[in-house]
Formats: C-alpha cells, sequence, structure tokens
C-alpha cells in the first residue's frame, strides 16, 4: 500500500516538474537587424531573448500569414506588454523602451488554436538627438523609408500644443515625455493624410515628436509646424456635478482637461414640453459624452458617433434639467469644443 507520504512526494513533484517545464525552455538569441524563422505548432510557444547594448527603443516584430501573438517579459520574466495584430496583416509588433545592457524576453505563440510558419525581427533605434521646435515657426525635410524623425519643444508656461504636418505622403506623430513614455499618437488627424497632435503642457517640460511615414515603404518631403496656446489657471474648477456650468443652445463652449480620466460637467436646462436634444464635441482630441438626469441618474453616454473620434448624443426630451459629463478617452488630455443644440417640437 503507498503511503500518503510519497503519495504527496510524487504529486509535488509532478507539480513541480509541470511548473518548471513552462520555463524550461532556453531563450533562443535574436540578433538585432537579422530575421529567424520557424514553424508554431498548435499551443506552442517559442522564446526569444534580445539584449540591448544602449539606451533606446526596441521593436520586435513577425511577418508572414500566420496569426502571431507575441508578449515581452524582463530577464526575471515579468510581464512588460503585449501584442496580437500590432504589425502588418495579423501580424504581432512590440515596440517598447529598453534601457542599456539589458535583457528582454519575448514569447511567441499562435493566436487561438493557430499553427504555421513565421519570421521574427528585432531592431533598435538608439536615443535621438531631437530638432528643437520653434512655435510658429516651420521645419522641412524628407523621410526615407523607415526613417524617423525626432523633434523637442519646451513651453515656457501651461498651454496647449499642436504640432501637425503639411505634406503630400501619410505621416505619423507620437508625443512622448522626457522619460520617453508614450503620451498621444496621430495618423490621419491633419488635413488629408497628414498627422496632427493637440496636447495640454506645463511649463518648463520637454515633450518629444517622432515623426515618421505610416506605411515604411513610403518615403516623400514634409513641413512639420508647432504652434502654443496659453492658457491660465483652472478657475471654473466645473470637476464635478456639483460645480456644473450651464451650456445654452448654439453656444459653443471650449473644454480644457487637463489631467488623464479628467471630467468636465455641464447643465443644460430644457424648457420645451418636447425637445430633441444634440450634443456633440469637435477637435482632434478623442472625446467621450455622458449624459444624467437632474438626479445624477445615467442616461446614455457615447464615444465615436461624431466626426472621427468625436462624441455625439441625440436624445428626445421634456422639461427638466440634465447634466453632461465630457471626458478624454483612456489616458489622454487637451481641448475640445462641446455644442449643445436644443430643438422645441
Amino acid at each position: 500500500m503507498v503511503s500518503k507520504f510519497r503519495v504527496l512526494v510524487i504529486a509535488g513533484g509532478l507539480f513541480l516538474f509541470a511548473a518548471g517545464s513552462l520555463f524550461a525552455q532556453t531563450p533562443r538569441e535574436l540578433r538585432l537587424g537579422t530575421w529567424v524563422s520557424g514553424k508554431l505548432r498548435e499551443g506552442e510557444e517559442q522564446w526569444y531573448s534580445v539584449r540591448t547594448t544602449g539606451s533606446g527603443f526596441l521593436v520586435v516584430e513577425t511577418s508572414g500569414d500566420t496569426d502571431t501573438y507575441l508578449e515581452a517579459y524582463d530577464a526575471a520574466r515579468n510581464l512588460i506588454t503585449e501584442d496580437d495584430d500590432g504589425g502588418e496583416g495579423l501580424n504581432a509588433r512590440i515596440e517598447l523602451y529598453a534601457a542599456a545592457n539589458t535583457t528582454y524576453l519575448f514569447k511567441l505563440r499562435c493566436y487561438g488554436e493557430g499553427n504555421g510558419p513565421y519570421s521574427i525581427f528585432a531592431d533598435f533605434e538608439t536615443l535621438p538627438i531631437p530638432q528643437d521646435l520653434r512655435f510658429g515657426t516651420t521645419v522641412s525635410g524628407t523621410l526615407r523609408p523607415g526613417d524617423r524623425h525626432w523633434f523637442s519643444v519646451r513651453p515656457a508656461s501651461a498651454g496647449i500644443v499642436t504640432v501637425e504636418t503639411i505634406s503630400n505622403i501619410d505621416t505619423y506623430l507620437e508625443v512622448y515625455d522626457s522619460s520617453y513614455k508614450l503620451i498621444a499618437e496621430d495618423d490621419d488627424g491633419g488635413e488629408g493624410q497628414n498627422a496632427r497632435l493637440e496636447i495640454f503642457v506645463t511649463a518648463g517640460t520637454t515633450y518629444l515628436f517622432r515623426l515618421r511615414c505610416y506605411s515604411r515603404e513610403e518615403s516623400g518631403p514634409y513641413r512639420v509646424l508647432a504652434a502654443f496656446d496659453a492658457i491660465g489657471p483652472d478657475t471654473e474648477r466645473n470637476t464635478e456635478r456639483s460645480r456644473a456650468l450651464t451650456v445654452r443652445s448654439g453656444e459653443p463652449i471650449q473644454v480644457i482637461l487637463r489631467t488623464p480620466s479628467e471630467s468636465r460637467w455641464y447643465r443644460c436646462d430644457i424648457t420645451g414640453p418636447d425637445s430633441l436634444l444634440i450634443l456633440e464635441t469637435s477637435g482632434s482630441l478623442d472625446t467621450m459624452l455622458f449624459l444624467y438626469d437632474d438626479r445624477g441618474n445615467y442616461i446614455t453616454e457615447d464615444d465615436d458617433s461624431g466626426e472621427d473620434t468625436n462624441a455625439q448624443i441625440m436624445i428626445q426630451r421634456g422639461r427638466g434639467t440634465v447634466y453632461i459629463e465630457v471626458k478624454a478617452f483612456g489616458d489622454r488630455v487637451g481641448r475640445t469644443t462641446l455644442h449643445a443644440d436644443l430643438w422645441n417640437r
């Protein structure tokens, strides 16, 4: 008869073997600038390691027709980030800020129950020396395939910084803080296929803008310009429903969202017995609208029913007061314009 102790020992050994097998695979070195090919079976994982020599941006991506999934880990196998379809088609792509002389691990698998061949590639961009972008001036340049051009602004006071391109190519803009943490990005927020970013900035802080073509094969000349609008201290403080400001039909209101996840509150008094209320935002900021009754009970909300990433609500209401909450999607900050129109029937 097998003793309970022996059963426990065997069970514990099996558990340790199973747990250890999760990390038993020795990661294969993925050298910068070199493609590695392989084939994934259903449920299989392939591990790769990349070691940096300097600080910069590390990119790991796959190529092919297989639907791939990537996860990035530090050397202690703590998850940093993951991606499904960030590359071309169904390929995965991860870009992260990497410290010097540091090893990063990447786990590759098929999405779902897929299988098939793949190629994986690692590239590295050293930290840039950005070109100073002065407000009210234009800088010209030419993007070659795969190029990334960096610019920096440092406002003397709090306000709104707008950076946009003027070109005949499809441009893409990203903005980072001085620690290279991504703040926001844009593809076609400007005219045509030009990029445009509008962000709220604080005094004496450096912001870094990275410009590239949307497609790595595209190239061409461009102009980039920056503008600054100073904003005074927050005197309205309508960040709570009890401090809501009154919005009148036909009068646009500029809404400034200064911190991530901040709300700005407004109220609209409906005097007609049967009115159509139309609320919408306009601008380049990705906004959300929430509507509540006079007791603060939720009525409805909207994210992207307006133009581009603007919000829009159309609702039939009777006499009474409604409260409007304006927010930016995600952790974005900046400004938008709130429009309210009442049509009495």
